[in-house]
């Protein structure tokens, strides 16, 4: 696959499949806005989603670098990012945003990296919905806690791909 085709790849929503799983290891989600990208970090065993922080959106590549670097940190295994299609399934500016983030984030890391990590866009539709209203449903005022919403937004995206990807691979939790 060559640059090209993984761009086209970062437009199409993926569910997690055992043929392409990198095994064990920390996964890292990821909110993608105009001012502000929530990120959220998986436990090792892949099981839980928590929130980590939010990094400010830029235009000069400063967040690609913040978030490449949480990968490198916390040597994650697999960058899971929202893909924000409208609710009849189209493309809208922010899903030409997001896929920008994953296209230059994939540059970003093959670079520091030397090798691939694996970037997956999912359909977020609803997340940042969601997060508001569980936010406001906790007591937190939305105004005051947006940086918190981003990053429950990238906690519901993470959250949902663990899910898919424990039912898919049939790993059993037995919660001990």
């Amino acid at each position: 696959m060559d640059g090209s085709d993984r761009v086209v790849a970062f437009y199409e929503p993926q569910r997690p499949a055992a043929d392409d799983d990198p095994g064990r290891g920390r996964r890292l989600g990821i909110d993608v806005g105009t001012v502000r990208i929530g990120l959220a970090l998986s436990d090792p065993d892949g099981i839980l989603a928590s929130p980590l922080r939010t990094v400010r959106a830029t235009d000069d590549g400063g967040d690609v670098r913040q978030v490449a670097t949480e990968v490198e940190e916390n040597f994650v295994v697999e960058v899971i990012i929202g893909l924000p299609v409208a609710l009849r399934g189209n493309s809208t500016a922010s899903t030409d945003k997001a896929s920008a983030f994953a296209a230059a984030l994939a540059e970003e890391l093959d670079s520091r990296l030397g090798q691939r990590v694996p970037i997956r866009m999912v359909d977020e539709r609803m997340s940042t919905v969601a997060a508001t209203a569980a936010m406001h449903a906790s007591g937190v005022n939305t105004k005051k806690g947006r940086k918190r919403i981003d990053q429950a937004a990238a906690v519901h995206i993470l959250q949902g791909w663990l899910d898919g990807r424990k039912r898919v691979l049939n790993t059993p939790y037995s919660g001990e």
